[in-house]
C-alpha cells in the first residue's frame, strides 16, 4: 500500500489529526517528478529549462529542495484517497506538518483537519405550526377564471359620447411643460394608457376620467415626489391632453370556441374543474413549504450550535459567483444589476450573509436529522427503483433518457437518488409529526398568487431546486 494511516484522534470539537505515513518507494516515484518540474522552472545560467542535471539542481536548490517538492506531491495525489479511507468531510484546506522527510525512509506527517459539526438538535417533533386551508372558495375560482380570460380579451371602442371611466383603455396625445419648457417624458403622441393602471402618475390619470373622445383639455398639475428623475420631483407642470380613442376590455365568454385555445377540455364543468383542481394542487404545494419552514424556522431559533464561518463564507463566495454568472449571460453588469433591483452593494452583500447562514445551518440540520432518524429514512430498492423510473418518465428523447440512465447507473447518481429520498422522507416525517393549526380559508389572496396557465413552468424551476450541499 502507498500510504498508511497511523492514527486518528480528535484534538478539538470539529478537528482531527491523522498521523500518516507514505511508504519509500512511492516518495522515490515523486523524487523523480520533483526534479523534472524544478528543471521546468529554474533559470540557472548555461542549462536550458527542462534540461538541467540533477546534480546541478541539487548544487543550486539542495536536496532538501528536491525533498520537500517530492513530498508535496505525493500528499497532494495521495490527500483525496486518504480523506476517502478515513470517511471525513473536512470544511477548509488541511493544515500539514512534516514530520519526516528522507530519501530513504518513508515520509511522515501529520494531518490537521477542520470537519463539518455535528449540532445538537432541539425538539423537532411536535412542533406548532400553522396549516394554511386548501380550499377553494367560489370567489376564487371566478377570480381565476376572470384573470384567464382576461388573457384572452379585446379592446371594442366605447360610444362616441361615452365619458373615460376607470378601467379603460385611451389613446391620447399630451404635451407638457415646466415653466415654459419641455421636459424628459413629458410629452407623448397616439399613447396607449389604462386609466388608473398607474403607468403615468395617478393625478395625471385621474384628470382623464369624464373625458370625451375629441376633447382637448389644458391643466396644471404637480409632479409626484417619488419622479425617477429628482431634478422634476414636486415641480408643477402643465399640460395639454387631447383624447383620440376610448376603449374598453370585452372578455371572452367562456364557450367550445374560447376553450379551444387553452387544452382538450370536454366542457365548461371540465374546464372550471380542471382549474380548481390546479388550484387546490398550488394550495397544497403552498401549505406544505409553509409548514416545513416554520419548523426550520424553529429548530433554526433553538439551535445552540454556531455555524463554522469557513462554511458560511464559502457559501457566500459561492452565491456571488452564482450572480455574477447570471449577470454575464444577460449581458449586465453588477452596478447596473443594483441598479435595477434598487439596492446598494452593502445591502447585497448583508442579504448574501443571511442566505448563506441560512443554508449552511438548513443543510446541518439535514444532517443531523438524517443521523437522527437513519432507520427510519433509509430508502428501500423498490423505492429507489419507483425514483428512477419515475424520473426517468419525465424525459421522451431516447438521448436524454439513455443519458439519466447511465447517470443513475454510476455510484454519484445512486447516491443523489438515495439522498433525494431520505430528504423527502425527513420532510414528511417533520410535517407528520407537527401540531398543525388549521387557519380557515377567507378567500382573500390577491389573483398574483394565484395559478395561471403560464406559472406551470416557473412552479416546476422552483421545485427543480434543491437543499444547498458544501461542493
Amino acid at each position: 500500500m502507498s500510504y498508511e494511516i497511523k492514527n486518528q484522534k480528535k484534538i478539538d470539537l470539529n478537528k482531527v489529526k491523522l498521523d500518516i505515513e507514505i511508504s519509500n518507494n512511492y516518495l522515490k516515484k515523486y523524487i523523480g517528478k520533483a526534479y523534472k518540474n524544478i528543471s521546468q522552472k529554474a533559470n540557472i545560467p548555461g542549462f536550458r529549462k527542462g534540461k538541467i542535471p540533477y546534480q546541478i539542481i541539487d548544487a543550486n536548490f539542495g536536496k532538501q529542495y528536491v525533498l520537500n517538492e517530492a513530498a508535496s506531491l505525493s500528499i497532494s495525489e495521495l490527500y483525496p484517497d486518504i480523506i476517502m479511507e478515513s470517511n471525513l468531510k473536512p470544511i477548509d484546506y488541511p493544515k500539514i506538518k512534516i514530520n519526516q522527510l528522507a530519501e530513504d525512509l518513508p515520509l511522515g506527517f501529520e494531518v490537521e483537519l477542520e470537519l463539518e459539526p455535528e449540532i445538537e438538535l432541539p425538539g423537532y417533533k411536535g412542533i406548532k405550526v400553522t396549516g394554511l386551508s386548501t380550499d377553494v372558495s367560489d370567489q376564487e375560482l371566478e377570480r381565476q377564471i376572470d384573470n384567464i380570460r382576461n388573457n384572452f380579451a379585446s379592446l371594442e371602442p366605447v360610444e362616441d359620447d361615452k365619458p373615460i371611466s376607470k378601467g379603460d383603455y385611451v389613446t391620447l396625445d399630451f404635451d407638457g411643460e415646466i415653466e415654459g419648457k419641455a421636459f424628459e417624458g413629458g410629452s407623448a403622441e397616439d399613447y396607449l394608457l389604462e386609466v388608473g393602471s398607474n403607468t403615468l402618475f395617478a393625478e395625471f390619470e385621474d384628470s382623464l376620467i369624464g373625458m370625451k373622445k375629441g376633447v382637448k383639455k389644458n391643466l396644471i398639475l404637480t409632479l409626484p415626489e417619488n419622479n425617477e428623475n429628482k431634478d422634476l420631483s414636486g415641480k408643477q407642470a402643465s399640460f395639454s391632453i387631447f383624447i383620440k380613442e376610448i376603449k374598453k376590455k370585452v372578455l371572452p365568454e367562456i364557450n367550445d370556441e374560447f376553450l379551444k385555445n387553452l387544452g382538450d377540455y370536454k366542457d365548461t364543468d371540465d374546464f372550471k374543474d380542471n382549474i380548481k383542481k390546479r388550484l387546490i394542487e398550488q394550495k397544497e404545494s403552498v401549505r406544505r413549504g409553509k409548514i416545513i419552514e416554520e419548523i426550520f424556522n424553529h429548530i433554526i431559533d433553538n439551535i445552540k450550535s454556531s455555524v463554522p464561518n469557513v462554511m458560511v463564507t464559502g457559501r457566500i463566495k459561492q452565491i456571488n459567483e452564482e450572480i455574477d454568472e447570471g449577470l454575464k449571460k444577460q449581458k449586465i453588469n453588477r452596478d447596473n444589476y443594483l441598479k435595477a433591483i434598487n439596492i446598494t452593494e452593502d445591502k447585497l452583500n448583508e442579504e448574501i450573509k443571511e442566505r448563506a447562514v441560512r443554508e449552511v445551518k438548513e443543510y446541518l440540520i439535514f444532517k443531523a436529522l438524517e443521523k437522527a432518524e437513519k432507520k427510519n429514512i433509509e430508502p428501500s430498492e423498490d423505492e429507489i427503483k419507483k425514483e428512477k423510473d419515475n424520473i426517468i418518465s419525465r424525459y421522451k428523447k431516447e438521448e436524454d433518457i439513455k443519458k439519466i440512465r447511465e447517470f443513475f447507473e454510476n455510484h454519484e447518481g445512486n447516491k443523489t437518488l438515495t439522498q433525494t429520498i431520505k430528504r423527502r422522507k425527513i420532510i414528511d416525517l417533520l410535517i407528520n409529526s407537527a401540531q398543525v393549526i388549521e387557519e380557515k380559508n377567507t378567500g382573500s389572496r390577491g389573483k398574483e398568487d394565484i395559478w395561471t396557465p403560464d406559472k406551470d413552468k416557473a412552479r416546476v424551476e422552483k421545485k427543480a431546486k434543491r437543499l444547498w450541499t458544501p461542493g
